[in-house]
């Protein structure tokens, strides 16, 4: 069997990869595809963002990025710019999406950075994709009640 024959081996012919490489990368997304993993919808950490505003009595602002994306670094520092000009008046969490997938599955983000805004009962009243300046995060707090 050479390096090529192995997908054609596998699923009965039609197409034919060059490397044992492909072959192994093909094997691997089935195997992930076929859901080896926990249920998400499980998980008690996805009502952890509805909690923390009922039990805190305050808006919370969700940010769902990575640590090494420039839009998501960018937005974690104007978000550090919110936390100071309105200490303990709103409470700024940000959720890891690589490691806290219950959360980034539960509110629906597909794109990095997402912004969740929950009031102080724990209702979403804004999901907004990609960054938000610091004005437009001012604007929304505003609407919310929040001075």
């Amino acid at each position: 069997m050479n390096n090529g024959d192995c997908f054609e081996s596998f699923f009965g012919g039609g197409l034919l990869f060059r490397s044992m490489l492909s072959c192994l990368g093909i094997f691997i997304v089935v195997a992930v595809l076929a859901g080896a993993g926990p249920s998400l919808a499980a998980s008690p950490a996805a009502d952890e963002l509805v909690a923390m505003a009922k039990s805190a009595g305050k808006p919370v602002i969700a940010d769902f990025g990575l640590g090494f994306c420039m839009q998501c670094k960018k937005q974690a520092e104007i978000l550090k710019e919110i936390r100071e000009a309105y200490g303990e008046k709103v409470i700024v969490r940000m959720v890891n999406v690589g490691k806290e997938q219950a959360l980034t599955s539960r509110y629906e983000v597909e794109l990095i950075p997402t912004l969740v805004f929950f009031d102080s009962a724990g209702t979403v009243v804004l999901k907004k994709v990609g960054p938000m300046r610091y004005d437009e995060i001012r604007n929304q707090l505003s609407r919310m009640g929040v001075k």
